[in-house]
């Protein structure tokens, strides 16, 4: 096999691969009779997008003699690229010529452009290098794992090479990734018991994931700072977050650790959510270290997520320094810390946002006020999705409400987007939650 590169007028390179013959001779009468011949490209470049092409459309249609086509034909049989046969058309019969699997892949590289089928190509060379080159590797007795920890790596940059770079950000998030399975079943069945459910489905989420996709949708400069493991779903989440135009050259790669995993049951009474949790989870950055303070420092808004507390404190109160809005989501394994454990956090927050769960886990451990007692350690703004029809908007002593009515009674992740896109904008929070709830009605009344 080879690795080619097909220069294109503009200069830049097209990455192709050729498999050629083992044995050197015939290796080289490959190259001289079916790549260099002059007849290449006219006879390769007729097949018709089904792989197959009439000899008397050959012979009427090009420009060479018909010796030199069917002495052509016959070398692509000979190296297994087209097999022949013959058929009726238009009440005679003919001779017609079939790319192989090789051969198809072949005729691609005499394109002048990318072929239409470029997924499906790039999908075979891939898969068939792949294979050629670990077979190499278990003949010569060589680690395959040597192999596959080359093929990550590479991966890895250029997927992140794909990424968008904001050094100026609108928003700045930092937060956990997961990988989500859903299930749907008619019951949760009690223990040793057996129940029907639909078949499980797959997706990259996480609040503050799913926050980063809302916030880039809508045209904003977007950089998300997270952690996932080297692993196939942590690689299809930040993948996932670079299709929706999310800045993820932040987001750490941990070796030896996976990415964490979620387990959703939704039943007709509710929803159960299982999270994985152990010393191998790649759960969220760990270090100030890992804080791209210079970007913190030009972004336009700070939100910050499922972060450890001493990480957390660190980033807001350098925004805090500069001026710069934080919200923080503290989800309900960071309030089970207890509130003088989360004082450094929360005394340095402009907006803190309490989800619906959150909100009841508060309402049963902080009697019998739970929002005096957090007043108490913090002048933050409190957003607290009160109900399936309600927000609440603490600012100290003042207190409203507002109506909404999404299907869910989570703090939803596009209210939270626009309550953040509002304020940046100078809406203060009470009119931006309003605008925010006004637009989620629209997007769902549209689909």
């Amino acid at each position: 096999m080879l690795g080619m590169t097909a220069t294109e007028k503009n200069g830049s390179l097209w990455p192709y691969l050729l498999f050629l013959p083992v044995d050197a001779d015939e290796r080289d009468d490959f190259i001289r009779s079916i790549l260099a011949s002059k007849l290449a490209r006219s006879v390769l470049s007729s097949f018709d997008e089904t792989g197959r092409v009439l000899q008397r459309d050959l012979i009427e249609n090009l420009p060479h003699s018909n010796k030199s086509i069917l002495a052509y034909l016959k070398t692509l049989s000979s190296y297994g690229l087209i097999t022949s046969g013959s058929t009726i058309h238009n009440g005679k019969r003919v001779v017609y010529h079939q790319l192989t699997k090789n051969g198809w892949g072949l005729s691609r590289f005499f394109f002048e452009g990318l072929p239409s089928d470029v997924e499906e190509l790039t999908a075979f060379l891939l898969e068939d290098y792949l294979i050629r080159l670990a077979t190499l590797f278990r003949d010569e007795q060589l680690p395959e794992t040597t192999l596959f920890e080359i093929f990550a790596r590479t991966r890895a940059k250029a997927i992140l090479d794909g990424s968008k770079n904001y050094p100026n950000p609108d928003f700045l998030l930092f937060g956990a990734s997961a990988y989500y399975t859903n299930i749907i079943c008619e019951q949760v069945p009690s223990p040793g018991g057996l129940t029907s459910c639909s078949s499980p489905t797959r997706h990259s989420g996480g609040p503050s994931a799913e926050l980063a996709l809302a916030l880039a949708s809508t045209g904003s400069k977007v950089t998300f700072v997270s952690s996932v493991g080297n692993d196939m779903d942590g690689w299809s989440t930040i993948t996932n977050l670079i299709q929706g135009d999310v800045d993820v050259r932040n987001i750490f790669v941990e070796d030896g650790k996976q990415t964490n995993q979620s387990i959703i049951i939704d039943e007709p009474k509710g929803s159960r959510i299982l999270v994985g949790i152990s010393p191998s989870t790649s759960l969220s950055i760990t270090s100030p270290s890992q804080v791209p303070w210079k970007v913190l420092e030009r972004a336009k808004s700070v939100y910050i997520g499922e972060i450890f507390v001493e990480v957390a404190s660190s980033i807001a109160a350098n925004a805090k320094a500069n001026g710069i809005p934080v919200f923080y989501r503290c989800s309900i394994p960071f309030w089970e810390l207890g509130l003088e454990r989360l004082k450094p956090v929360l005394s340095q927050v402009d907006i803190l946002l309490i989800s619906h769960r959150a909100w009841n886990y508060l309402k049963k451990t902080l009697k019998p006020n739970p929002i005096r007692r957090i007043q108490r350690i913090t002048d933050a703004l409190l957003l607290i999705r009160e109900a399936a029809n309600k927000y609440r908007l603490v600012e100290g002593e003042t207190q409203q409400f507002a109506e909404c009515d999404n299907g869910t009674n989570e703090l939803s992740e596009w209210v939270v987007a626009g309550i953040m896109q509002k304020s940046v904008d100078g809406f203060t929070i009470p009119e931006a939650l309003e605008a925010a709830i006004k637009d989620e009605t629209t997007r769902l009344a549209t689909g």
